[in-house]
């Protein structure tokens, strides 16, 4: 036998192949937003929510005596977002399940399992950096990521490899003047390296004890209040800008129209399928809660 037609051969036919029975898998995972928010019920694709801000005072007033005094109100404002369906197909050959494999006994299970780890990934991608679509005729509704939300909190910078801790301040600070103190900030790979040179946050050293190199951050403490820095495969899709979303944990949720659950679909021939389901948006309280900031790669 041969493990690929024409790159072995043997004298002897009867050879059985030398095969490893075990998989060692690498899992893309990134669920960290999805993982960590509160969830709350939605009962139609279109997810509206209400925001009434308290105004913040710019300057010392008081009122004459015996006059009136003036009267403005602030009218709430209603944010909303449409739910997502997100489908994950599995579909195995009856021959294929009834094959012997290597790694695992059960085809069927296995590519559940896949599946359920695809179906979190893409989730993820969508609670953090999707698109908007309303959903006509045949395009699929998509949700708005939770950086589309920001939109007083959002500016451009130079390239990335120019943030420093100064400039990551500087962002940190737009949020606590517009009245939100940020916990959480979202970067990717090249952006996490920057901030893991900060030395204002962090000194390289070395564990005597398993002899580790340790100079990495991953809580940061700012002037605004202390943030805990998450590398995030999601935050950037393209290969041009380098982007790092700052926002309040307690202000983003998973709103949920359909559990995540498998069904089986109708079969239609020597096979098995079905798929991995829900029906999921993102709710960001206040628009306030979220920065979305810009560099170039």
């Amino acid at each position: 036998m041969a493990a690929e037609s024409g790159a072995f051969s043997y004298n002897d036919g009867s050879n059985r192949e030398s095969l490893s029975a075990q998989i060692k898998d690498i899992d893309v995972l990134e669920t960290h937003v999805s993982s960590t928010s509160a969830s709350v019920p939605v009962t139609n694709k279109v997810h509206s929510w209400v925001i009434d801000p308290v105004t913040a005072q710019s300057a010392q007033a008081g009122t004459v005596e015996l006059s009136d005094t003036t009267y403005a109100a602030t009218d709430p404002t209603l944010l909303l977002n449409t739910t997502q369906v997100i489908e994950k197909g599995v579909a195995v050959a009856a021959t294929n399940q009834n094959t012997d494999h290597a790694g695992f006994k059960d085809k069927w299970a296995r590519e559940k399992t896949k599946k359920m780890k695809e179906w979190k990934n893409q989730l993820e991608l969508s609670a953090v950096s999707g698109t908007l679509v309303s959903g006509t005729g045949t395009a699929a509704r998509s949700m708005a990521g939770l950086r589309t939300f920001a939109s007083t909190l959002v500016s451009v910078h130079g390239s990335g490899v120019s943030l420093t801790s100064a400039m990551l301040n500087t962002m940190l600070k737009e949020a606590w003047t517009a009245g939100s103190d940020h916990d959480t900030i979202l970067v990717g790979a090249g952006l996490k390296q920057r901030i893991s040179m900060f030395t204002q946050n962090t000194t390289q050293n070395i564990d005597a004890d398993e002899f580790k190199s340790v100079g990495r951050i991953d809580v940061y403490q700012s002037d605004f209040g202390t943030q805990e820095v998450v590398k995030h495969r999601y935050v950037e899709l393209d290969a041009v800008t380098a982007n790092l979303v700052t926002y309040i944990k307690d202000f983003v949720y998973m709103g949920v129209m359909d559990e995540v659950h498998y069904e089986d679909r109708a079969k239609t021939g020597y096979y098995r399928k079905g798929a991995i389901v829900g029906e999921y948006t993102v709710e960001v309280k206040n628009e306030k809660a979220v920065g979305y900031y810009t560099l170039l790669k």
